[in-house]
């Protein structure tokens, strides 16, 4: 118990009172709350009683505090147990190629709770931005976070490089043997959109007039609006 009655002769020091310990990390809080005055050491003594629920209180504010550092930890750091290049600075997600039918390596993200199995969101069925949208959907509501660090998380996806040192980690560290076209669908979005934005800028040119000849078109024009001075 983090609240502690010593009665008479049972201190060493002689402190008669409640006594309120709370560690978290390496964060250790103490405080006494001495009823050496009340009249009675029972509830009977409003000083007493006064004492005892300034300790529950006490209690109760730092277990609130280690609540929110075990939260600030648990969306702001990976876990202990993470292996490496898996980790996006979170708990509970993390990054993967799953070994699945056929010996293949299916890449994508891994959402954990515990007591309960992994759900996996692969590129194979989705994309790239999709998959992570929907992990990161599914870690929020499983984990119960607060909708601000849903939207932070959610708006920070992890690079698609990440999956290239991964694929490195574990061919040349761990022993895997992953093929690089495992890597093709991590970056087929990215692909995607390099097309379409150079597709884009050729439409754009071979669309216009070059700037030189429209300009010549607008003063030719003009001249011929001018009055005739003959």
């Amino acid at each position: 118990m983090s609240v502690i009655y010593y009665g008479p002769g049972e201190h060493d020091s002689g402190f008669v009172g409640f006594r309120v310990t709370k560690v978290w990390s390496d964060i250790y809080r103490q405080k006494y709350f001495s009823t050496s005055a009340a009249q009675s050491q029972t509830d009977d003594s409003i000083y007493f009683r006064y004492q005892r629920v300034r300790a529950e209180h006490q209690d109760a504010c730092w277990a609130v505090e280690s609540l929110e550092y075990q939260y600030q930890q648990f969306v702001t750091t990976n876990n202990g147990n993470t292996k490496p290049e898996r980790g996006l600075g979170i708990h509970g997600i993390v990054i993967l190629f799953a070994h699945g039918y056929g010996g293949k390596f299916e890449p994508g993200f891994s959402v954990s709770q515990p007591g309960k199995p992994q759900k996996r969101f692969l590129f194979k069925n989705h994309p790239f931005t999709e998959a992570w949208r929907l992990a990161a959907d599914h870690w929020a509501q499983e984990n119960g976070i607060l909708e601000a660090d849903h939207v932070r998380i959610m708006g920070s996806p992890p690079s698609p490089e990440q999956f290239k040192r991964l694929r490195h980690q574990m061919n040349h560290i761990e022993g895997y043997d992953i093929p690089v076209e495992s890597l093709r669908v991590v970056f087929q979005e990215q692909r995607e959109q390099l097309a379409n934005s150079r597709t884009s800028r050729h439409l754009q040119t071979v669309s216009k007039p070059p700037i030189s000849s429209l300009e010549s078109d607008v003063r030719a024009w003009f001249e011929s609006e001018q009055p005739s001075t003959s």
